[in-house]
């Protein structure tokens, strides 16, 4: 017949449960902190982006051919010839967003 646990088995039974429930704890916020920065750190790496401020905007795609965006329509970056990105943006057309 098995003798009933001592005071200090149940009281080591106690901390090794206490300790694993804080590592969970602790798991579970450095998860939520990861995953809160992880969008401020692709804003920061990712490449301007921009916006149709004029009328219209004429901008070549890097295959040669053009596009006609209008006001409020988004540009991104690699959809589109720098070149013709800098032009329409140092005519006023086309504004980066911050």
């Amino acid at each position: 017949m098995a003798a009933a646990p001592s005071a200090e088995q149940k009281a080591a039974a106690d901390k090794a449960a206490a300790e694993k429930q804080a590592a969970e704890e602790k798991a579970k916020q450095e998860a939520s902190e990861a995953a809160s920065t992880e969008p401020e750190k692709e804003a920061e790496d990712a490449e301007p982006r921009f916006i149709v401020t004029g009328p219209v905007a004429v901008i070549r795609t890097p295959d040669g051919s053009e596009r006609y965006l209008y006001r409020g329509a988004h540009v991104l970056p690699d959809a589109f010839d720098a070149d013709s990105i800098k032009h329409v943006v140092s005519l006023g057309l086309v504004a980066e967003i911050k």
